[in-house]
């Protein structure tokens, strides 16, 4: 009776008869090297595998909380890890040690930053959900043998309340900015574009000069999250404020980013917006305020002043309801309590049958 070879994955025999037996024998091969990738070469393939598809904000997602995963295991466990070998608990002890982890623990000023307690579970998911997608990655390219992340669960959401902000705070904040000061008019631009339009920080680093049309009094947000893409209206103090940026920094229509340096001219990125709410924070008293918070009390007052569901979402690029429903709850509970919320243009509530045009 002839022996069958037995091969530990099923044989594709389209494969077979195209490349014969020896070459189906070097892709096994190649098949079994897999799993002598250490766990940092598995993960630069999944960042280069990720570069066909992702956009660059999602790459940096990766690069930097599924590196937080690879510190984890080269804390806790031997050299020489690879993916074949991680144990079955691997996943469930990184979250344990999130859930354990003391905020800013890492911070070179945390003991004069006077912050107490362990990360939010918003935070937990965030670095739970990247180490997630890679596993799963790993197990899908038979990196490993089974999927790590089966029958895990994630902390529940935190279910904080936050509060808008009011005008007293906003008059705050812009107080901090002296417009006759170039970056200081630059770093009015880049919060009221959060708080009057609704943009994500990353939104504002990222935008070109060739995306604001002052001729149509409008903003086009290209390939943001999930890469979808959108257009917010300018109302009449960004005009302003955006038109006179333009002006200093000598901004043309098709100039590269919008936002620079003073001295050298290169695009903003994240630390310049963080420099910028520490300034605020440091000079205000406002402890709370953070970029996303501008963006919360953007959609918080649009449906207080009156804005409906569907134009709330596609302003602030949601791809469905279920996050944007909370500023609907959200709205009509302070607006039951009177509260003094940062009140948006009201040009933004105008129907086509009001606009000046017609």
């Amino acid at each position: 009776m002839m022996r069958i070879p037995y091969f530990p994955f099923k044989i594709n025999m389209g494969k077979m008869k195209k490349y014969g037996k020896k070459g189906m024998g070097k892709m096994m091969k190649t098949s079994e090297n897999k799993n002598e990738l250490t766990m940092q070469e598995a993960f630069e393939r999944f960042l280069e595998n990720g570069k066909a598809s992702w956009a660059p904000s999602t790459l940096q997602f990766y690069e930097k909380n599924v590196g937080y995963f690879l510190r984890f295991l080269s804390e806790t466990y031997p050299a020489g890890l690879t993916p074949g070998n991680l144990p079955p608990s691997v996943f469930l002890e990184y979250l344990v040690s999130l859930r354990a982890k003391e905020r800013y623990s890492n911070h070179p000023l945390r003991d004069v930053m006077h912050v107490e307690g362990t990360i939010k579970n918003n935070t937990v998911r965030t670095y739970g959900r990247a180490a997630k997608v890679f596993l799963n990655w790993c197990y899908q390219n038979r990196l490993c043998s089974q999927r790590l992340t089966d029958y895990v669960r994630m902390p529940k959401a935190d279910n904080d309340q936050i509060l808008p902000l009011s005008v007293e705070e906003v008059q705050a904040m812009d107080a901090v900015f002296d417009r006759q000061i170039p970056n200081d008019l630059r770093n009015l631009c880049i919060l009221h574009l959060m708080l009057d339009a609704g943009l994500r920080s990353c939104e504002v680093v990222r935008l070109q000069a060739a995306d604001v049309v002052f001729s149509s009094k409008c903003i086009t947000i290209n390939r943001s999250k999930h890469s979808r893409s959108r257009v917010v209206r300018m109302v009449p103090l960004l005009q302003e404020l955006l038109g006179e940026y333009a002006h200093v920094f000598r901004i043309a229509s098709s100039d590269g980013p919008f936002f620079r340096k003073f001295r050298s001219r290169d695009s903003i990125d994240s630390n310049v917006i963080r420099a910028l709410f520490i300034r605020i924070r440091r000079n205000t008293g406002l402890d709370r305020v953070y970029p996303h918070l501008l963006r919360h009390t953007f959609a918080t007052s649009y449906m207080m002043g009156g804005g409906n569901l569907e134009s709330l979402r596609i302003l602030v690029g949601h791809y469905d309801y279920s996050v944007t429903r909370i500023y609907l709850h959200l709205a009509n509970q302070f607006f039951v309590m009177d509260s003094d919320i940062y009140r948006l243009d009201p040009v933004l509530f105008r129907t086509s049958y009001q606009s000046k045009h017609w």
